[in-house]
């Protein structure tokens, strides 16, 4: 389980500046080039939690689904007819990966508030370092909904709002058994539970 950097001050949005600061350092290809990350800060804004000096120590940014980048049209390309509406994208986190928890909690209800009825998507590049970061998604109430990439952006596992779940048993499918998670996430059926064991790691699908 992640658990949080001590001491943490409040969470608060981040500067531009801050935020490249820290995105720098990582090697995501949603976050580049520098020109597209400040279209992005143009048409959103960086959500981060900061140290005791209130140094920035993690950041995402939430932008408007409407939004003119590359990152939200792909999405909306993905989602066809349900991204023609009101919602809103939180990027993938940079900075301390010990703070997602911190972070997610930060930036999820204000994001839920400014989505209203619309979508609410999270974004993490599915590299082999970020499996460790799914189980944070899922506890902040988030279902994973599908692995794929994002117009010419890295693949990403996408996750939205857990939707109404049918009553059952849910299946538990081997995180590396990819063929048979995108079967089952591409037939609707969400991710919502982790599960760590020792020949690797399994997900929880259910049907919605």
């Amino acid at each position: 389980m992640l658990q949080l950097s001590e001491p943490a001050v409040q969470p608060r949005r981040l500067s531009a500046e801050e935020f490249c600061l820290l995105a720098r350092r990582e090697a995501s290809s949603l976050y580049r080039p520098r020109s597209e990350v400040l279209r992005m800060l143009a048409a959103g804004q960086a959500v981060g939690v900061c140290g005791p000096r209130a140094e920035p120590l993690a950041a995402l940014i939430e932008l408007p689904l409407a939004a003119n980048v590359e990152a939200a049209a792909a999405l909306r390309h993905f989602l066809g007819r349900q991204g023609l509406g009101r919602g809103v994208v939180l990027g993938p986190p940079v900075g301390d990966r010990s703070c997602l928890p911190a972070l997610l909690a930060a930036a999820l209800p204000p994001a839920a508030r400014r989505a209203g009825a619309g979508a609410l998507w999270a974004v993490l590049e599915a590299t082999p370092d970020a499996e460790d970061l799914l189980p944070a998604y899922l506890d902040a109430g988030l279902a994973l909904r599908a692995i794929r990439p994002l117009s010419g952006l890295a693949p990403c596992w996408l996750f939205a709002r857990t939707p109404v779940l049918r009553r059952g048993e849910p299946v538990w499918v081997p995180l590396a058994d990819r063929p048979r998670l995108a079967a089952l996430l591409g037939r609707g059926w969400p991710a919502v539970g982790y599960e760590a064991t020792g020949s690797g790691a399994a997900l929880a699908l259910c049907p919605a």
